[in-house]
């Protein structure tokens, strides 16, 4: 222990002190008070894969498969075994153990940036300005809000990740490695491949940068070296994600986010290549003018469900009609490109202000990769907003067409805006030649200050705001509407440019020798505090905890009560009471036709958009997925209809219609009654023996067992006959008849089918994923590998520590 230098250790127990204490008040309701938030996603989440936990609870199996929504899909997705990642055993660890999730995530937000800027060369005090800034982002908080834990996960590791790059390409390869292995694997393992994706995009310059750098010192040897060390260590820590990683890139060639079916869309256009469609990925594209919501917090009203308070003009308008509390604390009050928002992306004024001093003051690689970063996110959040550019990256950008809601690429910014503030910071506090920056200080005051009281002065003249959901709302009310949005831009306009005075005034102080740097620190320090701790409580405050039981509670309603009084429970459900094909609390209690998933199965997408639409829906179709009831809207809320068409589990089918193409046979079921017929498409045709018109045959098929993940059937026929399942088919999938192995066909263009010869046997399907097994071991292999190279790193890090102590 004498060894141990504890007033360099000091600053780092007090930051993450500090961390754990801003953190523990914020979410005060939820340690203290038995409290939490309803974080809708999650919520709307339970709902998938909801069958397949409820199978491993009760019986100790996993499942392959759900029938919770969309008629089925693979539950890898949904609800699978704990991963064999060893990463996996460090993430509560990391969040030291902060229960519920959420409040560990806010603390590793602050964590990770911490390390980032030691690893950039700030000083902890600087540090930890820096990481209450990243932490405390608005977007951060509302994303938690909301119940997007994965994404908050994995933007929590993105500053810690570019920290071990750039100390590998300063030559600090030890530190490093263990940076970039440790972190690498805890954002694949979290995973939200978006969010990684932007990541890499901050990479690419970064590593573009160096390289030139390289080039220029004469170093390129030491930039190929630490690159090669960093794609190593990139592999070692991708491997234990392998269960995970190698099934999902494998299934997404099926879902949405894959290659068209057909040839032409519902509305006779040619379906393009592989990805989404570009109007669906671009839909929530940030405005450009939007982008000033960076700088001026409510410049487009914050949010589409916006509490304006008591002393609003819409309180006041609402006075006479009784509804004034309740619209006031849910006001629509967003005006801007998106077709709704929770609240604006808002990186601090502060630390705008510092990201234009950085253009001035900064020297070295730091000061472009990170601006270059920040122009390509700004950008890429334009989205439908830039088509120029953003259509020609959406085509030809690789795996970008994956993606969607391009103003979430303004998660880069949050990483680089905050980086190259608090390294103005650091070079401002390293100068020997502080006049000279006197300059660059009024500058950027009067960039940002000077855009500030633009807006405060003559903001509420420049625009109408005025949305497109307002034609939904009288006139009288539309009037308090916009001069509230005008009192929230320039109000937050005046607050902005109060805070860049403050924060200049006390740089030229310091700068001019009448403040103290540890001054200095303490004063910008309690401003960013202040400026981004305010901002968040208008969209995360004590107002959205509620108690545990009632944040976290799905209670069935009646028309739920009454459907579950049905004792044969192996059927689907239709509710037309809600979005249907964007919500999952109706998957918790049933099996869903609709729900909300990122990756639906393409096939079952283009039904939906064939024939459970608003085009219309087709009872054929209903009926082929075994549909027994459907709630629908009622003068007094909704009621359940049961519909007497539904075919059940399995039957056996008088003809068949064999066609040329997928498209063929989409339009097929059109018009067709698929208790008689099924269709198929002819590249199964060496599957099926018989195709005669059958009459008079007293064949049955009834299911009798039923898990998730393996139905068993009895079937009695006269003669060798085509079944049909009303499941949705996939490859996972195996059948046995009579425990010999046969082979399943796609019918209907989205179920099951099997021929079944004469007599009477047991049709077991049975859904294993070969690939998901044999990737296990994959991880296993690598957790192993994983464990070996952190021990070795830490173990040459302590050697290198007492070597260094002892000469």
């Amino acid at each position: 222990m004498k060894h141990i230098n504890w007033k360099k250790w000091l600053p780092h127990l007090l930051a993450i002190l500090v961390f754990f204490s801003l953190t523990i008040i914020y979410f005060s309701p939820v340690m203290f008070e038995n409290k939490d938030m309803a974080q809708g996603d999650l919520i709307s989440g339970a709902g998938w894969g909801n069958d397949a936990k409820e199978h491993h609870q009760n019986t100790g199996e996993y499942s392959f498969w759900s029938n919770a929504m969309f008629g089925g899909m693979p539950a890898n997705y949904a609800y699978m075994p704990r991963t064999n990642n060893i990463f996996d055993r460090f993430a509560n660890l990391v969040m030291f153990n902060l229960p519920p999730i959420h409040v560990g995530i806010v603390f590793l937000y602050m964590l990770g940036f911490y390390l980032f800027l030691l690893a950039v060369g700030a000083n902890p005090w600087l540090s930890i300005i820096g990481a209450i800034a990243y932490g405390l982002s608005s977007y951060n908080f509302i994303i938690l809000e909301a119940g997007h834990v994965n994404k908050g996960l994995v933007m929590a590791t993105m500053a810690p990740i570019l920290g071990g790059i750039v100390l590998c390409y300063r030559k600090k390869w030890l530190w490093g490695s263990l940076m970039a292995l440790f972190f690498t694997g805890l954002n694949v393992l979290w995973n939200h491949q978006q969010i990684s994706y932007y990541l890499l995009l901050i990479i690419i310059p970064l590593a573009i940068v160096y390289f030139i750098y390289a080039l220029r010192e004469k170093k390129v040897k030491d930039f190929f070296l630490s690159s090669a060390l960093l794609l190593v260590i990139a592999a070692i820590a991708v491997l234990p994600a392998a269960d995970r990683l190698i099934p999902t890139a494998d299934y997404s060639k099926e879902t949405m986010r894959g290659g068209a079916v057909l040839q032409q869309t519902v509305t006779g256009e040619k379906t393009g290549k592989s990805g989404l469609d570009i109007d669906y990925a671009y839909q929530w594209s940030y405005g450009r003018l939007e982008t000033m919501t960076l700088l001026i917090p409510n410049f487009y009203g914050a949010s589409s469900h916006y509490n304006v308070g008591r002393d609003s003009k819409t309180y006041e308008a609402l006075k006479q009609t009784g509804q004034a509390e309740q619209i006031s604390k849910h006001a629509p009050m967003y005006w801007g490109d998106q077709p709704f928002t929770s609240g604006p992306v808002y990186m601090g004024a502060i630390i705008c202000f510092l990201f234009i001093l950085g253009l001035f003051v900064v020297k070295g690689p730091e000061k472009w990769w990170l601006l270059v970063a920040t122009v390509l996110s700004i950008i890429l959040s334009w989205g439908k907003n830039f088509m120029f550019v953003n259509e020609f990256l959406y085509n030809y950008l690789p795996l970008y067409n994956k993606f969607r809601a391009p103003s979430m690429a303004l998660v880069m910014a949050g990483v680089t805006m905050v980086g190259l503030a608090i390294i103005a910071l650091r070079d401002i506090m390293k100068t020997g030649d502080k006049k000279a920056l006197i300059k660059p200080l009024y500058y950027s005051t009067g960039i940002t200050g000077g855009i500030c009281l633009i807006f405060a002065l003559l903001g509420g003249s420049l625009f109408d705001f005025t949305a497109a959901s307002d034609a939904n709302y009288p006139q009288w009310l539309l009037a308090a509407f916009v001069e509230d949005r005008q009192g929230m831009l320039t109000g937050d306009a005046w607050r902005s440019l109060l805070l860049i005075i403050l924060t200049a005034g006390g740089l030229w102080l310091y700068l001019n020798d009448k403040l103290k740097a540890s001054y200095l620190l303490v004063l910008v320090g309690l401003l960013v505090l202040i400026d981004m701790w305010t901002v968040d409580k208008r969209f995360l405050n004590d107002d959205h905890f509620m108690p545990k039981q009632v944040a976290k509670a799905i209670k069935p309603t009646q028309n739920d009560l009454l459907i579950l009084q049905d004792k044969d429970p192996n059927y689907r459900v239709l509710n037309l009471t809600t979005n249907t094909f964007n919500e999952s609390t109706t998957s918790y209690f049933h099996k869903s036709i609709g729900g909300y998933s990122p990756v639906k199965l393409r096939r079952y997408q283009d039904i939906i958009d064939f024939y459970l639409s608003n085009r219309g829906i087709n009872m054929n179709v209903l009926n082929m997925l075994n549909t027994k009831y459907v709630i629908v809207p009622a003068e007094q809320g909704s009621t359940v209809q049961q519909n007497p068409g539904a075919l059940g589990n399995a039957w056996f089918v008088d003809s068949l219609l064999w066609v040329d193409t997928p498209d063929d046979e989409i339009h097929a079921l059109a018009n067709f009654n698929p208790a008689k017929l099924a269709v198929i498409d002819k590249t199964w045709k060496d599957q099926v023996t018989v195709d005669p018109i059958v009459t008079g045959d007293t064949a049955s098929i009834v299911l009798t067992q039923y898990t998730p993940g393996k139905l068993s059937y009895q079937s009695q026929s006269d003669k060798t006959r085509v079944a049909v399942f009303s499941e949705v088919f996939y490859k996972t999938w195996r059948a046995t008849i009579d425990g010999k192995e046969a082979t399943p066909i796609r019918v209907n263009y989205l179920l099951r089918g099997l021929e079944i010869p004469a007599g009477k046997h047991e049709v077991i399907f049975e859904c294993v994923d070969e690939l998901y097994l044999k990737s296990a071991k994959v991880s296993i292999y690598g957790s192993i590998l994983v464990g070996v190279v952190l021990l070795a790193l830490i173990a040459l890090i302590i050697i290198g520590f007492f070597k260094k102590k002892t000469a």
